[in-house]
């Protein structure tokens, strides 16, 4: 009996890739030939062993072990007993079919080896005991192969006694899969071998591939033979589906590593070409903040979209560009699909964070943070750093942008907190924030400035000066109810008259027509440009300076308001509803009230004192020095308009209601007070007027200024000052400098830096001021960047320090242009 050896694969063991050509012909020509029984030179026998790994699964043994045989597989078995051939390079073992056997090694040369595989089906393990990694390998070993058909001239008896049977060798021809195991004379699948899994224990799984078929009885019952019945009536038999993996793996031509197209040079550059021109399409589009997609992208579009017009342009303009873009690219890599744009600018945005982290080092720096709803009404806060770069240079840089679930100061500490230690900054390094208004931003106890604060003591929170103050008064203004009923009701009215263009046309006439009354009665003086037509203002819900237009347009057109909204309430008919007409003369009857004309007045008075301030603020030479100053200024007429202004006001309100034909209610008749719940002789009208709505007003403006310009963020803001360059250094002061690093800034310089820094300052005076290369200097930012220029901030490095520390934490508006 003989046993076929492989032909090892490459890369797993030493085979005969090492064995020289000749070896190598004479034992693939064995392989393919027929092979007689021969009487071997050498039988060994060892006990059955049960492998774990591919390579255990081969033993190689050193040395020849004398003149061996291989007997190939052949379809064709007729043929096999015919021509026997031999072979000195082959692996004999015992005939008996009762012996175990074990693989054998024959040494070609002195530098390689062959690997005998055992064939026997029933002594040989399975296929999912090897590795998984492994399993493939093992498979294409015995299909080199082929089934074991073992050959016999008589097989051994089974079954009854008094009917025994034995295996047949004509069942190879009728059944090319099957395999014979001499040593457990049982019939075995290959291809059911080569790639069923474990079984799974129910009767008759494993009769093929693990314990052997030997009911050869059954075999010649016509359509109920047991061969017959293993292969299946149909395709989705698990023989005929292990059949097709075999017929799948013996198809290498077909294989992953053959079919796969490598692509050429050629195709990199046309693929690099292709993605270069979506780069820079992306690029430039993100820094013109221009929209990437269409409306309608489909090819019949005229307008498909700013990126893909811009592809357009880009390949009239090269023929180069043309050849591989849009229609001539293939359709899996034309780098145009919005997944491909997104991926583009978002590793754009990652190449900029990186830059801007680069660019801050171990600075100091200041949080710029606001949030707000975007498009999708889904809320987005914007993060901006300012810091002084290592030039001297302030620099403000958009970081990053983040979806928040809520606007509460824990959800906003939170993301700020990830995006800073996404980008390795410190919270210790923060040394100013700079934030809105509202609540949940500034609150002393639980904003998010005292968040911050309770981390690094040091960060000092300043606001926006003109934002602020516009904050504040609108603010302060919803405090007192009669004030913010005041405000809904004059939104009211002035909706009313300009949503149409056609009640806009009759304001204007019936403004016209009282123009031509009263310069009749020479009540209005004439001139070239007096008397311009006007229209009544709205009112922004952030800008004070729109609530004050908003009433002093009011107060000038009132008549001509008033008559519009009469004929509007009066009018019948088709294209006036009912609605309409209700709004209207609710309307006229809020214009006809005291109430109403009190604090219409009253509020021109206060947005007077205040919205010269707000503009002020807003101009962008306004510097801290000048900005505090106004504070104080807009306080104390305040502070005069509440203790001097009561009697000229109602003196003012009286004469409008005596002029509009409203009536005004006597000073000195008990009020009705229904939400304060006083009694009705309590308290007098007067009195309500005067202190309930008068003193509570401007009250509440003087307190919002109190707690938004904080004495904290005051005095910081002054010391900062004495930095100011301008004006040949007039407002420095050694003193306060001094007073800057130790009471605001006691960690970033220690007690020796501090007696330091007082010696600096004094060189520095006598220094810097006087030296020509400082001269013209508008602010504290020029002032870094000199120091920088002309190596004096390694001398002054202390003063360097004080002079980063004052830009990021002072926003003036002159600084944050020169920081731009």
């Amino acid at each position: 009996m003989a046993i076929g050896s492989p032909s090892p694969p490459a890369g797993e063991i030493a085979s005969l890739d090492d064995a020289g050509p000749e070896h190598r012909a004479e034992v693939e020509g064995n392989l393919q030939q027929q092979q007689a029984p021969c009487t071997p030179k050498e039988i060994t026998a060892k006990p059955k062993r049960k492998t774990q790994t591919l390579l255990s699964f081969y033993k190689k043994i050193e040395g020849a072990v004398g003149d061996l045989q291989v007997q190939g597989q052949q379809d064709d078995l007729a043929d096999q007993d015919q021509n026997p051939q031999s072979n000195e390079n082959v692996v004999l073992e015992d005939e008996a079919p009762s012996r175990q056997r074990s693989p054998k090694v024959q040494r070609l040369n002195s530098d390689a080896s062959v690997l005998v595989v055992e064939r026997d089906p029933g002594l040989r393990c399975q296929i999912w005991e090897y590795p998984v990694d492994e399993q493939d390998e093992a498979r294409r070993i015995y299909m080199m192969h082929g089934p074991y058909h073992f050959l016999m001239d008589e097989y051994p008896l089974s079954g009854s006694k008094k009917h025994p049977r034995r295996f047949q060798a004509h069942w190879f021809k009728s059944f090319p899969w099957l395999e014979y195991s001499p040593d457990k004379d049982a019939a075995f699948c290959f291809p059911c071998y080569l790639f069923s899994k474990k079984p799974s224990g129910r009767a008759g799984s494993d009769a093929f591939t693990v314990k052997g078929f030997r009911s050869w009885k059954k075999v010649n019952e016509g359509t109920k033979c047991a061969f017959l019945s293993h292969m299946g009536s149909d395709c989705n038999s698990a023989h005929s589906y292990n059949v097709k993996c075999f017929d799948n793996l013996q198809n290498q031509s077909g294989h992953i590593r053959n079919v796969f197209k490598k692509q050429t040079n050629e195709d990199i550059r046309r693929n690099r070409l292709r993605l270069r021109v979506s780069i820079d399409t992306v690029r430039w589009l993100a820094f013109q903040a221009c929209a990437f997609r269409g409306h309608d992208e489909s090819p019949t579009s005229k307008n498909q979209g700013n990126f893909l017009e811009m592809v357009k342009l880009l390949a009239a303009y090269d023929e180069e560009v043309k050849a591989v873009v849009l229609g001539n690219a293939p359709g899996n890599a034309k780098y145009t699909s919005p997944k491909i744009q997104k991926e583009i600018l978002n590793m754009m945005a990652c190449n900029v964070q990186k830059a801007i982290r680069t660019e801050i080092g171990d600075a100091k720096f200041c949080l710029i943070v606001d949030e707000s709803r975007d498009e999708s009404r889904r809320e987005q806060m914007a993060l901006v750093v300012r810091f002084v770069d290592q030039e001297g240079f302030i620099r403000e840089r958009f970081l990053d942008i983040v979806h928040v679930h809520d606007t509460t100061s824990a959800t906003l500490k939170q993301e700020l907190c990830s995006v800073l230690s996404f980008h390795k900054l410190d919270v210790h390094n923060i040394r100013g924030q700079g934030y809105d208004g509202a609540s949940n931003m500034r609150g002393e106890w639980n904003g998010l400035q005292a968040k911050f604060a309770a981390d690094c003591p040091y960060a000092y929170y300043v606001h926006c000066f003109a934002h602020q103050l516009q904050l504040a008064l609108v603010a302060a203004s919803k405090e007192v109810l009669e004030v913010q009923n005041f405000f809904e009701h004059l939104s009211f009215v002035v909706n009313t008259v300009v949503s149409s263009s056609k009640r806009n046309d009759d304001l204007h006439a019936n403004q016209v027509a009282e123009m031509e009354l009263l310069a009749e009665l020479n009540e209005l003086e004439t001139g070239r440009g007096a008397n311009q037509i006007g229209t009544l203002k709205r009112s922004g819900d952030t800008r004070w300076s729109s609530h004050y237009d908003s009433v002093c347009s009011l107060i000038k057109l009132y008549k001509p308001t008033f008559l519009v909204l009469k004929d509007i309430a009066n009018t019948k008919g088709p294209g006036t509803s009912q609605t309409v007409r209700g709004k209207a003369a609710g309307a006229v009857t809020l214009m006809m009230s005291f109430d109403f004309v009190f604090i219409l007045h009253l509020m021109k008075e206060l947005m007077g004192i205040t919205d010269l301030l707000c503009k002020k603020l807003q101009h962008k030479s306004q510097d801290i020095v000048n900005a505090m100053d106004d504070v104080a200024t807009t306080k104390k007429l305040l502070q005069n308009l509440r203790e001097h202004g009561w009697d000229n006001l109602i003196s003012d309100v009286i004469s409008f209601c005596m002029k509009h034909e409203i009536a005004y209610p006597n000073m000195e008749d008990f009020y009705a007070d229904f939400i304060r719940s006083r009694a009705a002789n309590e308290t007098t009208v007067e009195h309500h007027y005067r202190y309930d709505v008068f003193t509570v007003a401007i009250d509440q403006q003087a307190q919002e200024l109190n707690c938004r310009f904080s004495e904290q963020a005051t005095e910081l803001l002054m010391l900062c000052t004495s930095l100011d360059p301008r004006d040949s250094f007039s407002l420095f002061n050694i003193d306060n400098v001094c007073t800057l690093a130790s009471k605001f800034y006691p960690a970033d310089f220690s007690e020796q830096e501090r007696r330091t820094l007082r010696c600096q300052l004094r060189h520095y005076e006598h220094d810097v001021p006087t030296n020509p290369k400082f001269q013209n200097l508008t602010s504290v930012a020029d002032l870094c960047r000199r120091l920088v220029e002309t190596k004096k901030a390694e001398d002054y490095y202390l003063i360097d320090r004080a002079c980063i520390f004052s830009n990021e934490t002072s926003q003036d508006k002159t600084s944050q242009q020169n920081g731009r």
